[in-house]
């Protein structure tokens, strides 16, 4: 029978939980409320996810692939249950709230599981209360548990997947194995990092099979060709599901897109937008093909989230475990997705804000439980709680420097009565959708949904607009008439922010029209309508 201690011991640990996940998430939904909401600051990222699910559902072709083929759909897959609710509730998608809750809902499991992960270890409840929060509230993690993006989910899968890996390590369980290998999967259908974190995840498993792990192989069968065997059955159960989730992607890219590296190369891509950011003379540019620039330019970025990982070193030097082979795992893991970046900056593929290099801190944080149940005294905890405080207060201090941490510090720019520009553009796109609704809300107006997404999302008349994720977008910005168009929606070109494939089919048509189509408004604000005349059908 179970000890009734014990029952009131995991009553106590399930409260803890439960405190913990309720408390971030309530934080996180008074902040997003706050800048979604009060505010009306919304990140570029995170409001264009809520559009990308937006298109499935109340779009002219509404079909699950509408949701795109750019970026990682699962946070857009998400976002598509709450904008069930837009009908009855419109601010789920005018003002970004079901990106805003996918974020806090992660944000609040990223915690209680982490929660968890220390009590479990049997460390003391303060540890397993106070670690948590200082990761989650730090102002960096915190910005991602509401700005709609895709740091939140895929950080609670990263750490879901390191722990239980660590916890397979220790027990042998081959349900933390397989519960470490789905978690991994997952967290490729959120960003592209998964493939490195699962490259360093897999050679961690070959590493713990063959060189941590302690079994006793059988008489009959050598020690080395027992331990390859059962790396080749731990490989097969970490692996496999990574590496369809991979093919998956990879084929349905190749049926919808006709091509199965669309996500990687197409028209809508990262490398399609930076380009005009390598030209001579940038920081970019003169890290491509520079493998010591490279690594100096990451090396710096990482360092700024690196004092909790010194802190674990510096464990394992005081209870004599640096040199196991468990350290060749956590330096495995720690350096796996800041390596993508250091290829990326090679290729010219990345701007390499410092958010894409952050990740160094959930995966530190996953590794915290396993290192802090080894430890000899108990005052070792203050190492690594030193460290979060001291972590807390170098990124408390870097999203205040639009230098360091440029997307994050935009949050505090709109704060206290305070716009950016940005800011503006969100206001001048809305003063664009109330015009459409008021003149045009009858008529076929086609847009690249690229640029025009917080337009479409704030119009009454969503349908009425023909946008990229269409059938026949591609046919209808050669024969418009032919496809019912009445009008172009297109934004100024030159930014190589901005995308419009009607800009790229008619590159002459913002500043100097055409024959074949009428400038009726001139809105001023980089984005102009025209109007599709009856002599349309010479022009093509």
């Amino acid at each position: 029978m179970t000890n009734p201690e014990e029952i009131l011991q995991n009553r106590r640990h399930r409260k803890l939980v439960w405190l913990v996940g309720i408390l971030i998430f309530i934080l996180e939904c008074a902040a997003g409320y706050y800048y979604n909401v009060y505010v009306g600051y919304y990140h570029t990222d995170g409001i264009s996810r809520v559009a990308n699910a937006f298109y499935v559902l109340y779009s002219r072709d509404p079909h699950l692939g509408a949701i795109g083929f750019v970026w990682n759909p699962l946070p857009s897959m998400v976002d598509l249950l709450f904008l069930l609710l837009y009908p009855w509730i419109p601010a789920m998608a005018t003002k970004g709230i079901a990106g805003l809750l996918m974020c806090a809902i992660f944000a609040s499991l990223t915690a209680a599981f982490v929660t968890k992960a220390f009590l479990r270890r049997g460390l003391p409840g303060w540890v397993a209360v106070v670690f948590p929060l200082l990761f989650s509230l730090n102002p960096m993690i915190f910005i991602f548990g509401f700005n709609g993006m895709s740091d939140a989910p895929f950080m609670f899968f990263l750490i879901v997947s390191i722990v239980t890996f660590l916890n397979w390590l220790d027990g042998k369980r081959l349900g933390d194995l397989a519960l470490s290998s789905f978690a991994l999967a997952l967290s490729f259908w959120c960003r592209y990092e998964a493939v490195p974190l699962g490259g360093g995840l897999i050679l961690a498993g070959l590493i713990g099979v063959m060189l941590v792990q302690r079994t006793h192989h059988p008489p009959h069968e050598s020690r080395l060709k027992y331990l390859w065997s059962k790396a080749e059955g731990v490989l097969s159960i970490l692996a496999t599901p990574l590496f369809y989730s991979i093919f998956l992607w990879l084929l349905l890219n190749a049926i919808i897109m006709g091509n199965p590296f669309n996500f990687l190369n197409g028209n809508y891509t990262n490398l399609a937008q930076i380009e005009g950011h390598l030209e001579d003379g940038s920081i970019y540019g003169s890290l491509v093909g520079n493998p010591l620039l490279a690594l100096l330019y990451a090396f710096k970025k990482v360092a700024v989230f690196s004092v909790p990982f010194m802190s674990i070193l510096i464990l394992k030097v005081l209870n004599h475990r640096l040199f196991q082979w468990d350290t060749l795992i956590l330096i495995l893991l720690f350096i796996s997705i800041p390596m993508l970046q250091v290829v990326m900056l090679l290729k010219g593929s990345t701007l390499a804000w410092l958010r894409y290099f952050i990740y160094v801190l959930p995966v530190t944080l996953a590794w915290l439980p396993y290192e802090l149940s080894k430890i000899k005294r108990q005052w070792h905890i203050a190492i690594p709680f030193l460290a979060l405080v001291l972590n807390f207060g170098i990124l408390s201090y870097a999203v205040t420097q639009p230098s360091i941490a440029p997307d994050e510090n935009t949050f505090l720019q709109n704060s206290f009565g305070r716009h950016s520009a940005v800011y503006e553009e969100w206001r001048n796109k809305e003063e664009i959708a109330r015009y459409l609704d008021k003149y045009y809300s009858q008529n076929v107006i086609l847009t690249d949904s690229f640029s025009a997404y917080y337009i479409i999302l704030q119009s009454k008349y969503p349908k009425r607009f023909f946008i990229t994720s269409d059938y026949d977008f591609a046919k209808a910005i050669s024969h418009p008439t032919d496809y019912g168009v009445e009008y172009f929606l297109i934004p100024k070109p030159g930014s190589p922010s901005i995308l419009s494939a009607i800009n790229d089919a008619y590159p002459n048509l913002y500043e100097h029209g055409a024959e074949w189509a009428e400038l009726v408004k001139d809105f001023g604000l980089d984005w102009r309508l025209y109007k599709i005349t009856n002599s349309t059908r010479g022009g093509f």
